[in-house]
């Protein structure tokens, strides 16, 4: 019997507009009226996650991350999992020699070390993801994103390596080219203690190896005296991929990567038709 749902949010819980599915929510409430507890597994940093799903009225415990950081309900860490700055350090300079564009998920907040790149990158990024915005469209979300996730700026990032006082927990680098992403991902698993992950095909999330969605859904739910085999998830991509294997009940989105997809027991709809909801009723029937 399931007791726990665990879900992603991008390309999952939030379709293709970046808004939280109201159908999603209201399958949620269902469950969690059944006794079912929910919980958010997320690349996002906190503030970012609970800013997109308190507007839709929906409130949870959250693994963000990609697993490195764990909250309850009430927004107090249960665990972080940060990347040690001697790997840190390595991390940015393969992927500065690489010309790939980074930030740094930091316990005070995202840093970018040169936010004109960013923007330019992200511009030719949505515009492949978005072949119907204009080009007005586009500089508004890209703009609005480095704005709504506070994003800081630091023109020396040798001085996250050296003070001690900030926390590395993740980074995300991008890049359109495959072969540098390919190259990159290489060189930092060959260090042994970071995993590399990706939510969609033109980034890479780097974090420490223990900090994964897998890892961290079951540090919470044993909390919950809850084992990986009544736990329910659900996403899309490979950064999804560890709690999709561990979870007893795996469910695909349909505009999942296609080895996403072979990996999980159950496919569902796309994230643009519901597919979270239509997954957790099938489950609720299952369960019942």
């Amino acid at each position: 019997m399931i007791k726990v749902i665990a879900s992603d949010m991008d390309g999952t819980l939030l379709n293709s507009k970046i808004q939280v599915d109201d159908e999603g929510v209201k399958a949620i409430e269902q469950a969690r009226a059944k006794g079912i507890h929910f919980v958010l597994c997320t690349g996002r940093m906190y503030d970012d996650a609970m800013q997109l799903i308190n507007h839709a009225n929906l409130y949870a415990p959250a693994i963000c991350m990609n697993g490195a950081e764990i909250r309850d309900e009430h927004g107090k860490i249960l665990k972080q999992i940060p990347i040690d700055k001697t790997s840190a350090r390595y991390t940015y300079q393969v992927l500065t020699d690489l010309g790939m564009y980074c930030e740094f998920f930091t316990d005070i907040g995202p840093i970018s070390p040169n936010k004109d790149k960013g923007i330019e990158l992200m511009k030719e990024i949505q515009a492949k993801v978005h072949p119907d915005f204009t080009e007005e469209e586009i500089h508004r979300y890209v703009e609005e994103r480095f704005e709504s996730k506070d994003v800081h700026v630091i023109d020396d990032p040798e001085r996250l390596f050296t003070n001690e006082d900030i926390t590395i927990l993740k980074f995300i680098a991008f890049s359109s080219d495959q072969a540098v992403l390919k190259k990159a991902k290489d060189a930092l698993e060959s260090k042994g203690n970071l995993a590399v992950s990706s939510s969609f095909s033109d980034n890479i999330e780097i974090t420490h190896i223990d900090a994964q969605k897998g890892l961290s859904l079951q540090f919470y739910v044993e909390k919950l005296g809850v084992t990986m085999d009544e736990t329910f998830a659900i996403g899309d991509n490979f950064n999804d991929v560890s709690m999709l294997k561990m979870a007893g009940y795996s469910v695909a989105m349909g505009n999942a990567e296609p080895a996403v997809k072979k990996l999980a027991k159950h496919v569902t709809d796309s994230n643009d038709e519901h597919g979270v909801a239509t997954a957790i009723h099938k489950m609720l029937e299952s369960n019942n």
